[in-house]
């Protein structure tokens, strides 16, 4: 008994072991995928570009609208000054669409002064958002490959882990595979405790003289008094 008492003791190794790689593996899987920072940075780049698209697209726009005008002024001018056109009426006309052209010849190149303007500060932005999101993008891969590494790591670890434990619970009576199996899902995974100096060590409770003298001589599995762990002493 004493060596099926150690023999469930060293389970209990690989079932702590087995149990914290399964959580580091679980949390590297988590972490997979696009991160905050990456979303965040792709989305302030992708909404300068949008920006400064329709800033591009109002700027020609407003160009050709400029340049269309200005065509109308020649035109209104070259009729103002030919001299073929001598009704009053007609002149009135043709000077105050003159003006009205002129107007909106000076709005106009106020709009693309402006738009050129916004064109040039969306292009800074477009760059430094895009020079971030490089760099993000790189720290981001640089992580999700370390966690590739991370993950297949601990897979072999479990794997061998797993191996490990079968091996050694095939070497354990059903009955008591059993019996360590409940213990350890009541007992938060800790179904066996050390006795050191006739305490055990899983809830720090002095074993009775007797039954430590049992659990010292190995001839049975004894359980503790106190918290129902098996008992096994150190070699």
């Amino acid at each position: 008994m004493a060596k099926i008492g150690h023999t469930l003791y060293q389970l209990q190794l690989l079932d702590i072991e087995l149990n914290e790689q399964t959580s580091k593996l679980r949390e590297a899987e988590g972490l997979q995928g696009e991160s905050a920072e990456l979303i965040a940075a792709r989305g302030a780049y992708e909404q300068a570009s949008k920006e400064l698209a329709h800033w591009r697209s109002r700027l020609r726009d407003l160009e050709f609208e400029l340049h269309r005008v200005m065509e109308k002024i020649a035109a209104t001018e070259q009729r103002l000054y030919s001299g073929q056109v001598t009704n009053p009426k007609e002149l009135r006309g043709l000077q105050q669409d003159h003006e009205h052209l002129k107007r909106s010849q000076q709005n106009l190149e106020d709009e693309v002064l402006l738009a050129m303007t916004r064109v040039d500060e969306l292009e800074k932005q477009v760059a430094e958002a895009e020079t971030k999101l490089e760099a993000v993008d790189a720290k981001w891969r640089a992580e999700q490959e370390r966690l590739a590494q991370q993950i297949a790591q601990l897979q072999e670890r479990i794997a061998t882990t797993k191996k490990q434990r079968a091996t050694l619970a095939a070497r354990v009576e059903p009955p008591t595979l059993a019996l360590y199996e409940e213990l350890r899902l009541k007992k938060g995974g800790r179904a066996v405790a050390l006795m050191v100096d006739q305490m055990c060590q899983g809830c720090r409770v002095m074993i009775p003289t007797s039954k430590a003298q049992i659990v010292r001589r190995g001839q049975e599995l004894i359980t503790c008094t106190n918290c129902g762990r098996i008992l096994v002493v150190q070699d």
